[in-house]
């Protein structure tokens, strides 16, 4: 799969407790990638533990098949 954004806006709960805001999802070498405003990749203590809200910019269908990818 070519390199894509799947989501904007994405407000999420990190697995420090911390909360984001405006974060982008990416597929990026075959990889799921979070990204802040500032292009910060969001890895180990400040990966995303749960999305509270998205907005989709792929088809549904497709959806399963991005979260399936390993996550950066």
């Amino acid at each position: 799969m070519n390199d894509l954004v799947f989501a904007v806006k994405i407000n999420a709960i990190l697995e420090d407790g911390s909360e984001v805001n405006d974060v982008t999802g990416e597929i990026i070498s075959d990889k799921r990638v979070y990204k802040l405003a500032d292009d910060t990749v969001l890895t180990g203590t400040t990966k995303i533990k749960e999305i509270k809200f998205a907005t989709f910019t792929v088809a549904a269908e497709i959806l399963p098949y991005i979260m399936s990818k390993e996550n950066e």
